[in-house]
């Protein structure tokens, strides 16, 4: 499909997308937020939800074009299909949009069982289109530098990668959201756990520092009480095993906790870094090089501007359907460690 053309200073043609916002519920905000920042690289044509009230809310905020259907929304001739939806319905969302020879960019998690995982990664490679996915980390400046300060040698090869992040939520934080209209989200069955849902972005960018993951152990807990009955958890921790060194991802979510508390490193066999997050700089140690230093974090594409690019430049985008398949694969085999209490093999 041809793009409409926003010419540059020095009269360089860029392409400006024309994307669909398919799923409008309370994700939603922040991926119009970092759309709305790219107004040179894509323009909103249009909307939908199934649900008609939400549907209407988000005109009056908004003032986009909603569409009754989804039909309707491809038939505006996006280029470009964001997809918010709850994970569950999106592979017929998928070979709709992908039939109409749109590229997507979807919500994590792509699925929340492998089966679905490879469907969705089955219609994006036979439309011949881009599929990217939407975990975070890897465009996070800090994590972004420190990933390259490995794949660059400056710290030898693998021994150990972390992401260790804490949130502080209590029991009433839970009861409360309970009561909430987001609350189909708090049952196993729709949210996976808190893997899926909030550690995934560190199972992400774990895995793309480790490379193909092998061996996978989990163990979690239920702070909450609300949560321990209603079968969830709120403590999460995973062991990867690579080719070369593992990998240890870590979410706590407890009224202890300090606010924004981080940990995310890398040691190798020649030095490690970590994130400091008290200074917004990373800290790299090389003990042969004699070098002990914080380095400023350097600025990256965001997740829509890689994505953006990606198409434009015809490769994938950094979050790729492999990407988003290898994640899936890992906090299925979380799951499958909890229940078991036995190591995963991949």
């Amino acid at each position: 499909m041809a793009h409409n053309l926003l010419h540059r200073k020095g009269n360089h043609p860029m392409p400006k997308h024309r994307v669909a916002l398919i799923g409008l519920g309370q994700i939603a905000d922040s991926h119009k937020e970092m759309l709305a920042k790219l107004p040179e690289r894509c323009e909103i044509i249009g909307m939908f939800d199934t649900d008609a009230q939400t549907l209407e809310k988000r005109k009056q905020q908004w003032g986009y074009p909603a569409f009754p259907s989804l039909d309707a929304l491809l038939a505006a001739r996006p280029d470009v299909c964001w997809v918010m939806t709850p994970s569950k319905p999106r592979y017929e969302i998928f070979k709709a949009c992908y039939a109409k020879g749109c590229h997507i960019f979807t919500e994590k998690p792509l699925a929340l069982n492998n089966e679905d995982a490879e469907r969705c990664v089955k219609l994006a490679r036979e439309a011949n289109r881009l599929l990217g996915f939407g975990c975070n980390n890897r465009h996070k400046p800090e994590l972004n530098m420190m990933a390259n300060l490995l794949f660059d040698g400056v710290l030898g090869s693998l021994i150990k990668v972390y992401a260790h992040v804490g949130i502080p939520r209590g029991d009433e934080f839970w009861a409360k959201k309970f009561q909430q209209p987001d609350a189909w989200r708090l049952t196993f069955e729709a949210s996976g756990g808190r893997i899926f849902e909030f550690a995934i972005h560190e199972v992400n960018w774990v895995i793309w520092v480790g490379g193909q993951p092998r061996l996978v152990m989990g163990v979690h807990d239920a702070v909450s009480p609300t949560l321990a009955k209603n079968g969830l958890d709120d403590v999460v921790a995973a062991t990867i095993k690579f080719d070369q060194g593992y990998g240890i991802v870590e979410t706590i979510m407890a009224p202890g906790i300090r606010k924004g508390r981080r940990a995310q490193g890398i040691i190798g066999t020649k030095g490690e870094c970590w994130y400091d997050e008290s200074e917004n700089m990373v800290r790299l140690v090389v003990p042969g090089d004699k070098r002990d230093e914080f380095l400023a974090v350097k600025p990256c594409p965001n997740r829509a501007e890689d994505f953006f690019n990606a198409i434009d430049e015809g490769r994938k985008p950094l979050n790729d359907d492999e990407a988003a398949l290898l994640t899936t694969r890992v906090c299925c085999a979380f799951n499958e460690s909890v229940r078991t209490g036995q190591t995963i093999r991949l």
